[in-house]
């Protein structure tokens, strides 16, 4: 049955469909520009400098790393966050990951993406690594919002992005309520990996303590790369 709309009405879905109505911003709903993010709230997103070149954990000072990783390395050997996980990132990031909020999510990828263009880590790096989904998560989900970043990242470059030779095999509860000891054990396992070679940077949406990409690093230098290198868009603090 066709729907009748007033002349303003049908005035507005016509500028909609051209594009004609400026941008708002997913932050403020102000007009925004080219990324749908005003200049103001652009400014205000939380950069994540000085940090931990191992780990991007967020630091007081510029160091060669922080005192847990030189303690305890984890399977990753050089890591960046475009930002730090608070203010206006606290709030795209779950909207992306949880609400289906991909424009969300396109924003803060190619902001991440332009911001870590120059990252010393995508020296030599061969092959762009989502951290993968359980495939029942990903059907309860829809997508997988660490391959939408990792695309992101991949194409300035001309990078191809690797689907298939990392799998999440087990299923694992989330990690949200669990501490750092709890997050370890709940991911051993979790992750197979095909022959690898090579350097190799995985991409998730946010570390927190560092666990997940951790154990899919070790599994990736199990299968046989020469390296594991990750970016992120936030670093908890």
């Amino acid at each position: 049955m066709p729907v009748n709309r007033t002349p303003a009405a049908a005035r507005i879905g016509r500028l909609l469909s051209f594009g004609l109505l400026p941008a708002r911003c997913i932050v403020c709903g102000a007009p925004g520009h080219a990324r749908d993010l005003c200049e103001a709230c652009e400014a205000a997103l939380p950069r994540n400098h000085p940090a931990c070149p191992r780990c991007a954990l967020p630091l007081a000072v510029e160091a060669p790393a922080c005192g847990a990783c030189l303690a305890d390395p984890p399977g990753f050997s050089l890591a960046a966050a475009a930002w730090r996980y608070e203010g206006a990132i606290a709030q795209l990031l779950p909207r992306f990951k949880f609400h289906r909020d991909l424009a969300s999510g396109r924003v803060l990828g190619e902001l991440a993406a332009h911001r870590l263009v120059d990252w010393p880590g995508w020296v030599g790096v061969e092959r762009v690594l989502p951290v993968p989904l359980h495939r029942a998560r990903l059907g309860q989900r829809g997508y997988n919002q660490a391959l939408e970043l990792a695309r992101a990242f991949a194409a300035p470059r001309g990078l191809p992005v690797d689907l298939r030779s990392l799998r999440r095999v087990r299923a694992t509860p989330p990690q949200t309520t669990l501490d750092a000891a709890a997050r370890r054990r709940n991911l051993r396992g979790a992750f197979q990996a095909d022959p690898q070679t090579g350097i190799v940077l995985l991409v998730d949406d946010v570390i927190t303590t560092g666990a997940t990409l951790a154990e899919a690093a070790r599994t990736l230098l199990r299968a046989g790369a020469g390296e594991v290198r990750a970016l992120a868009i936030a670093r908890a603090p």
